[in-house]
């Protein structure tokens, strides 16, 4: 492999960095992005950051419960969130 440039690979570099034609599609996108969001783009963020928290917890939940573990394993388990609420309520 040569390290030469190649005439035509360069033309299409150029040819990618060119504005785009269309005005109109620019200004929607525009008007795209500068628009606040407000208290919806909120009210979306906090409930997907509850969506998030509420599938970690169900699959950690149900992980001990797929893997066929014993009734001590899971009593251990329980004692441990227990233990962990009420380090985070102390705290």
């Amino acid at each position: 492999m040569s390290d030469d440039l190649d005439p035509q690979l360069l033309r299409l570099f150029a040819e990618a960095n060119t504005p785009l034609h269309d005005d109109g599609f620019h200004a929607r996108v525009m008007a795209g992005i500068r628009q606040p969001q407000g208290w919806r783009g909120i009210a979306h963020a906090t409930g997907s950051a509850v969506r998030a928290v509420g599938s970690g917890l169900a699959t950690g939940v149900a992980a001990p419960f797929r893997s066929g573990i014993g009734l001590g394993r899971l009593a251990m388990i329980v004692i441990g969130a227990i233990a962990s609420c009420l380090a985070l309520l102390a705290a």
